[in-house]
C-alpha cells in the first residue's frame, strides 16, 4: 500500500508544529539565554522589565498567555516568535489582530523547518496578523507565505537647520535644493499655525500622561481612518505611560477650550549623529494636521533639534507634510520600515481594500516600530536600526 505524497507531506507538517510551543514560565532561564545569544546583552528583548510589559500587560492579552512561542528540537530552544495582540479598526468593525514580533532561529536551525510552524503559531492566535519593520529575509518569507504587502512608511524631513542638515545627509542633490525654501517653509509654518491656532482658538499642551481626552480624540479622528489600530486611552497608557522609558517620549494634546482636537508624541533621536525630534505618534481629523504640525515644529526649534522627522503612512496628509516644507526621503534610502498582512478566514477583509495603502494610518507607534530606537539599545547610525533582523 502507497503514501501519497501529500499525506506525507501534512504529517511532516504535524511533526513539525508539534515542536513548538507556546512559553512557559519554567523556560524564562533558557529563552534568555537563547536571546542573548541571538540578539546580544544591551537590548530590550533580554530586559525583564520590557518582558512583563510588552507581553503581561499588553491591553487585549490572550487568555492562554502571553504570544511567545518558542520551537524546541532535541530538548533545546532553537527559535522563537512573539506577537502583540492589538485590535485594528477596519472601518466600522474592530477586528483582533497581532503583530509579528522577533521571529528568530538559531543559524545552525534555520531551512531544517523552524520558520515555518512558529510563524504559524503567531498566525492561528488571531484572524489577522501584521508585520512592521520587516527585514529583507522576513519579507521574502513573508511574501513567498501570501502575505499582503502594504509597503513602506514614508519618510518626512523638516530641515531645522539646512547646513547640519546638509553635512549629515547622504541625499545632498535634495537637501541644497530645499535649502533655500526650508527657512521661508519653517517661517510660513509658524505664521499659517499661530493664524489658524488664534483663528480656532486652539492651543497646544503638553502633558505628563494620558487622560480621558484620548478617548474623545480617538472617536472624533478614527471615522476619518478606514485602517488604524485602536489608539484608545486604554492603549495609550500603555504603550507610552507604562513602557519603561516612558521618560523618553513628550506628550502633547491640541485643544479648543474645552476641546480635545489631536495629540502627538515625541522623542529625541539621532539622524547620522546629529540630534533631531521624532513623531511616534500622532492623531487627529485631518483638517487639524496643519496646526498640530506647525505647533509640533516649534517644539522642535525649541529644542535645537536639527530635523523634526516623522515615519508615516498616512497619504490624506501627505500634501500637508509637503506644503509645510518637510521632504520625503525615497523608501530606498536607510531601512524601510515595511508593513505586511495576513489574513486568515475569519478575518473576513477584502485583500485590496488592505492593499491599498490610502485606507491606511500607521506611525511608528504601531507594533515594535520604534522599539530599536529606545535608549536601552548602543546608539544606531541614522535611521537604519543595527543588530535585530528577523531571519528564518
Amino acid at each position: 500500500m502507497s503514501t501519497s505524497s501529500s499525506t506525507v507531506g501534512q504529517s511532516i507538517t504535524d511533526r513539525l508544529k508539534k515542536t513548538v510551543f507556546r512559553f512557559d514560565t519554567s523556560d524564562t532561564g533558557e529563552l534568555r539565554g537563547f536571546q542573548r545569544k541571538m540578539f546580544g546583552e544591551r537590548v530590550w528583548q533580554v530586559d525583564e522589565a520590557y518582558n512583563r510589559w510588552l507581553f503581561d500587560e499588553v491591553p487585549d492579552r490572550d487568555a492562554d498567555g502571553p504570544q511567545v512561542w518558542v520551537c524546541k528540537r532535541q530538548g533545546q530552544i532553537v527559535g522563537q516568535q512573539c506577537g502583540i495582540p492589538f485590535r485594528l479598526k477596519a472601518r466600522d468593525r474592530e477586528i483582533p489582530a497581532s503583530w509579528a514580533n522577533s521571529l528568530m532561529v538559531l543559524p545552525e536551525w534555520r531551512m531544517r523547518g523552524a520558520f515555518t510552524p512558529l510563524a504559524e503559531a503567531q498566525l492561528d492566535s488571531r484572524p489577522l496578523a501584521m508585520a512592521i519593520h520587516i527585514s529583507d529575509s522576513a519579507y521574502k518569507a513573508y511574501s513567498k507565505a501570501g502575505w499582503i504587502d502594504i509597503g513602506a512608511l514614508p519618510a518626512y524631513v523638516f530641515p531645522l537647520d539646512t547646513r547640519r542638515c546638509l553635512e549629515a545627509s547622504s541625499l545632498q542633490g535634495r537637501m541644497r535644493a530645499i535649502g533655500t525654501i526650508a527657512g521661508p517653509a519653517l517661517h510660513g509654518a509658524r505664521i499659517g499655525g499661530h493664524l489658524l491656532s488664534r483663528a480656532t482658538g486652539a492651543r497646544f499642551e503638553e502633558i505628563g500622561r494620558f487622560d480621558g481626552r484620548a478617548d474623545a480624540i480617538w472617536r472624533r479622528a478614527s471615522p476619518h481612518y478606514p485602517l488604524i489600530a485602536l489608539r484608545d486611552l486604554t492603549h495609550l497608557r500603555w504603550r507610552y505611560d507604562a513602557i519603561p522609558c516612558a521618560s523618553d517620549y513628550r506628550r502633547f494634546i491640541l485643544m479648543r477650550g474645552d476641546e480635545p482636537l489631536g495629540y502627538v508624541v515625541l522623542r529625541r533621536e539621532t539622524w547620522r549623529k546629529e540630534p533631531c525630534l521624532a513623531i511616534v505618534d500622532y492623531l487627529c481629523e485631518p483638517k487639524w494636521l496643519w496646526v498640530l504640525l506647525s505647533h509640533t515644529l516649534r517644539i522642535a526649534a525649541t529644542e535645537r533639534a536639527t530635523a523634526l522627522i516623522c515615519r508615516t503612512l498616512n497619504t490624506r496628509a501627505e500634501r500637508t507634510f509637503l506644503a509645510m516644507g518637510m521632504m520625503k526621503v525615497p523608501d530606498r534610502v536607510g531601512f524601510p520600515v515595511r508593513v505586511m498582512a495576513h489574513a486568515g478566514p475569519d478575518a473576513g477583509i477584502d485583500r485590496d481594500e488592505f492593499a491599498d495603502r490610502g485606507n491606511w494610518l500607521l506611525t511608528m507607534g504601531d507594533g515594535d516600530a520604534s522599539f530599536l530606537m529606545h535608549n536601552t539599545l548602543p546608539e544606531t547610525a541614522g535611521l537604519q536600526p543595527e543588530g535585530v533582523a528577523v531571519q528564518g
